[in-house]
């Protein structure tokens, strides 16, 4: 699918927490496995241990089994810390059927804004093989609830 149209068809989410950027990034990407819900959203379901974002361009996003086993989810294609992480997604496919996620950080007067563009979940295999058949929404859907939830729950930030 051309570049265009996957950013005509990109879902845009913009959420609000309460601590300064760096704290926003680093609870998003070293936080990563205390926020997703990994026994309903992974591979292994009730026997995944952990979920991962490896800290750099190239990096993995990646699960682990309780038996050690690995399952790739993505890769990381931006990593601009404290302002932008950005990785291909295909949980449960190949890499050929990619997705990409930009998250992206920027201050605000009472927190950081955290937006999500999710795009090229609208290519031919990406929609029917998805994870259990999930939604376009649910990666957006997740940071919305799930993230927001996690990093306000933290210690307050004094600004």
């Amino acid at each position: 699918m051309p570049i265009a149209n996957q950013r005509e068809n990109a879902i845009r989410r913009s959420i609000q927490v309460d601590c300064e950027i760096e704290d926003a990034f680093r609870l998003f990407t070293e936080g990563f496995e205390a926020w997703w819900p990994l026994a309903s959203y992974s591979i292994e379901g009730e026997n995944a241990r952990t979920c991962v974002i490896e800290p750099w361009k190239d990096g993995r996003v990646f699960e682990r089994s309780h038996s050690g086993e690995e399952h790739e989810w993505g890769t990381v294609t931006t990593w601009d810390p404290p302002n932008r992480i950005s990785f291909r997604w295909y949980p449960g496919r190949t890499d050929r059927y990619e997705e990409l996620v930009d998250v992206r950080f920027d201050v605000a007067a009472d927190g950081t804004r955290v937006t999500v563009i999710h795009s090229g979940w609208d290519a031919a295999g990406v929609a029917v093989s998805s994870v259990h058949g999930d939604s376009p929404e649910l990666f957006p859907t997740l940071v919305q609830k799930c993230f927001v939830e996690f990093a306000n729950a933290q210690a307050p930030v004094v600004f």
